[in-house]
């Protein structure tokens, strides 16, 4: 037997691995196989682990196993081994993933720390800790490849752990680029709508205006752009700024229509325009639109859409 698998063995069974197994030693294979594990499990799985050559394959694994981690609130723990992963993209996404994961515990302990309920809340600052851990990524950004697009993943996830933490300046400023990045632009996009619900309208706005304009200029990513702008869209008609969202909506028309034979999502989004007019009270636009979808069950959903927004707004 390989010996990395025998001290793997020996550690998830406490027991010597080449006995016969009693009721103890297979429950706790069972808990194994259901990722029930404690401290010292996850450690000796860290350990074998690491005895896996390539860096990618030994990467993408000790992420996994840090996402596991931090899911069962081994934040430390997670932690040492996100650093112990050699491939900066899976590494620093991995720090983003304990991130994620400790706001989303300080959002659900928030109610009961209000209470002060400390028998029920961790004496831990969750935000804290996310909050080190971003700017440690935001550091580090520089120094990871921007092959296949890693660095914009990475800025991607967490832009978006900031947004959800309410850290909406820092994330505009992460997002901030002078040339479309449809990783950068949701996050202004996510920025743009936390700005509404806090009732910073003008805000919002600008974002929206700063994003329609990234994604009118320019090629590639047609699909993206046009998403972009439909959003953008949205933002611009909601708080009044009719002919603006309208240019939008025609805008990601432009990029939506013509590559509907040759990307999947061609005729989807140019059902979501064509629906989009029609809510902003551009039927005849919208109708236009939708006779263009080269998928006759998108056409005809679409049609059906327009046709109910249509019949709401006569009422």
């Amino acid at each position: 037997m390989d010996e990395h698998l025998r001290e793997l063995l020996r550690a998830m069974l406490e027991a010597d691995p080449d006995t016969n197994l009693d009721d103890d030693a297979r429950q706790a294979m069972m808990y194994a196989m259901l990722a029930l594990h404690s401290g010292e499990k996850i450690s000796a799985i860290w350990k074998f682990a690491q005895s896996i050559e390539n860096e990618f394959k030994r990467s993408h694994l000790l992420y996994n196993l840090v996402d596991r981690s931090a899911q069962h609130l081994q934040f430390d723990l997670a932690e040492k081994i996100a650093r112990s992963i050699p491939e900066p993209y899976w590494r620093f996404d991995a720090l983003n993933k304990i991130a994620s994961e400790l706001l989303r515990r300080d959002r659900e302990s928030a109610p009961a720390r209000a209470f002060g309920s400390n028998k029920l809340v961790p004496a831990a600052q969750y935000e804290d800790q996310a909050l080190l851990l971003l700017s440690e990524i935001e550091k580090a950004l520089p120094s990871i490849p921007e092959d296949d697009g890693d660095r914009a993943s990475v800025l991607w996830s967490a832009g978006l752990s900031l947004v959800s933490a309410g850290k909406l300046e820092w994330a505009e400023n992460l997002a901030s680029t002078e040339t479309y990045c449809p990783e950068n632009t949701e996050v202004l996009l996510r920025c743009a709508d936390a700005w509404i619900s806090r009732g910073e309208i003008h805000r919002a706005l600008q974002l929206a205006s700063t994003v329609g304009k990234l994604a009118s200029t320019g090629t590639g990513q047609d699909i993206n752009r046009a998403y972009d702008l439909i959003h953008a869209a949205k933002i611009l008609f909601n708080d009044g700024l009719i002919e603006e969202a309208r240019n939008c909506l025609e805008q990601a028309a432009g990029f939506a229509l013509p590559v509907q034979g040759n990307d999947i999502d061609g005729s989807k989004c140019t059902g979501a325009i064509a629906v989009e007019f029609a809510r902003q009270g551009n039927t005849e636009l919208a109708h236009r639109t939708a006779k263009m979808i080269t998928q006759p069950a998108r056409q005809e959903y679409a049609l059906q859409q327009i046709a109910k927004l249509t019949e709401t707004k006569s009422l």
